[in-house]
């Protein structure tokens, strides 16, 4: 695997800790914790997560490309991608059907997540379509939008790849024109749906016109737009001024956190994605110039120490983990919270969630390890 990959495995490894951190506090923060807006930031975890397959899909890409087979390259990538995220997916949704049946028909137990058991939702969600369908976006499957929203992120990539590389041939500084076009475009497309007469869509946090795929194309294509800066550059990150990325990596994300705690509009949520793929642009390119400073320092030694192997780690699980920390964030705490509650109990919401919030990590993380383990022979048997 390329060395750069590494840090982007970092980067994942923020990013399914941040949407533990909001996802977590389900059914445990109660509305009037002052915490509360602060932690919901941790949605923005998928966006690091659209910004990373960005570039580390151009690997894949550029591999299939030097691979000798008849099927044609465009097929084999949209199949590749599928059964990478299929059998852990369905997997996983049979498992939340079961646990419906029992917990909700048959226990009569308040469960942590309510399925949509139509067979339209599920058809949908089964071949990740539902991406493009308001009622099964995010009703069938507990966070389901980021994977039906990501599957046609990749969809597009094979146009955003070309057209990256034929604006980088004419200049480096051309390719940063493609997120700006994305994003302009994404406004006046949401704005013209949300105008729509017949529907009631509109524009707000959480709504299918925030998790649409073009939505997050801008971040997505920060991704690409870096892959070819460093190709093109292969000291890019190296050469760009520590202070300057790590200066530009804090701006970016105390904006972007701003606008998340007082939105000023609609529009808010359409420029808060983008915003916050370039604040992981810049946190890449930090990380990168870091990367590549300690390996000419000190030989093949990387970033080392607990802190950050721990993130990288969670990275390389973390599709592992996003499977199974539902289990945790929405079942667990809706127990959790049934007994404490029960009979009118109550406990201090903040000290809890606290106290909850480290092991819930590494359990979710052991969790995400055995099911990574599990998806990668799935996968060896498949390749054969």
């Amino acid at each position: 695997m390329n060395q750069k990959l590494k840090s982007m495995d970092m980067i994942k490894g923020i990013g399914i800790i941040m949407i533990i951190i909001v996802h977590n506090r389900h059914f445990i923060m109660q509305d009037m914790s002052g915490l509360r807006p602060l932690m919901n930031y941790g949605q923005m975890g998928c966006q690091l997560f659209f910004f990373v397959s960005g570039f580390a899909l151009c690997y894949a890409w550029e591999h299939l490309q030097e691979s000798q087979s008849r099927v044609p390259k465009l097929l084999r990538f949209v199949l590749r991608r599928y059964l990478r995220l299929a059998p852990g997916f369905l997997l996983f949704m049979l498992l939340h059907f079961g646990l419906n049946i029992l917990l909700i028909n048959v226990l009569s137990f308040p469960s942590g997540f309510i399925m949509n058991r139509k067979l339209p939702g599920i058809l949908t969600n089964i071949f990740f379509v539902h991406g493009l369908f308001p009622d099964y976006i995010n009703s069938v499957f507990p966070g389901g939008w980021y994977i039906g929203t990501a599957f046609l992120l990749y969809l597009t990539f094979p146009f955003l790849y070309g057209l990256c590389r034929r604006l980088s041939r004419i200049h480096p500084l051309c390719m940063a024109a493609l997120p700006i076009l994305l994003l302009i475009l994404n406004i006046f497309l949401l704005g013209w749906i949300a105008d729509m007469p017949g529907h009631e869509l509109y524009l707000g946090n959480n709504t299918f016109l925030y998790f649409f795929f073009t939505n997050h194309l801008p971040c997505f294509s920060l991704g690409i737009v870096l892959f070819f800066q460093e190709k093109k550059n292969s000291r890019f990150c190296a050469r760009f001024p520590l202070a300057v990325s790590a200066l530009f990596f804090a701006v970016t994300t105390g904006i972007s956190v701003y606008w998340f705690l007082n939105p000023f509009s609609e529009t808010t949520y359409a420029l808060l994605p983008s915003l916050a793929g370039l604040s992981a642009y810049w946190l890449a390119v930090t990380l990168l110039h870091i990367e590549t400073c300690q390996k000419t320092l000190r030989g093949k030694k990387q970033l080392a120490n607990p802190l950050t192997n721990f993130l990288a780690r969670c990275g390389r699980t973390s599709y592992g983990m996003y499977l199974a920390h539902p289990l945790v964030c929405w079942y667990g705490m809706k127990a959790l919270n049934y007994f404490l509650t029960k009979n009118n109990g109550a406990y201090k919401d903040l000290l809890l969630y606290g106290l909850l919030l480290a092991p819930s990590v590494f359990i979710v993380f052991v969790m995400g390890l055995y099911v990574e383990k599990l998806l990668t022979w799935i996968d060896h048997r498949l390749r054969r």
